[in-house]
C-alpha cells in the first residue's frame, strides 16, 4: 500500500513539471516613431536615422525596395506526458517599400499585446 501511495505520489509530482523555451529573432523597434514617416518625402537615410538598419532589405524591382523591421517572440511549453505543447508567438513588424530612396507606403503589425493584431497602412 505504501508502495502504491509512493507511485502515486511521484506520478502527481512529475505530471505538474512543464518544460518552456522561448526563443526570439529580429530587433526590437519603436513603434512610437511610426508617425514620423512621410509618405513621398522620407528618405532612407531618415528611416535609419528612426529606426536603425532593418533586419531585412527585399528588392521588389530595379527601384524599389522593402525594408523590414521585425521582432518575434515564440514560447512554447509542453507539460510532462502530454503530446500537446502551448505555442505563443508575438510579432511586431513594420515593412517600408521605398522607390527612388524615398517612403511610398508603410504597413505595421502588432500581435504582442494579447493576440490582438494592430495594422496600421499608409496606401
Amino acid at each position: 500500500m505504501k508502495k502504491l501511495l509512493l507511485v502515486v505520489a511521484c506520478v502527481s509530482a512529475i505530471s505538474g513539471c512543464v518544460y518552456r523555451s522561448t526563443v526570439q529573432a529580429g530587433k526590437d523597434f519603436d513603434h512610437n516613431q511610426i508617425s514620423k514617416i512621410v509618405k513621398g518625402e522620407t528618405t532612407e537615410g531618415q528611416l535609419a536615422s528612426l529606426f536603425g538598419q532593418p533586419v531585412k532589405k527585399e528588392v521588389v524591382s530595379g527601384n524599389e525596395v522593402k525594408w523590414i523591421y521585425e521582432k518575434v517572440e515564440s514560447t512554447a511549453a509542453v507539460r510532462m506526458f502530454s503530446a500537446k505543447p502551448k505555442v505563443d508567438t508575438k510579432r511586431k513588424a513594420l515593412e517600408v517599400l521605398i522607390k527612388d530612396g524615398k517612403v511610398i507606403n508603410y504597413a505595421f503589425t502588432d500581435t504582442t499585446t494579447d493576440n490582438v493584431i494592430q495594422t496600421t497602412s499608409s496606401l
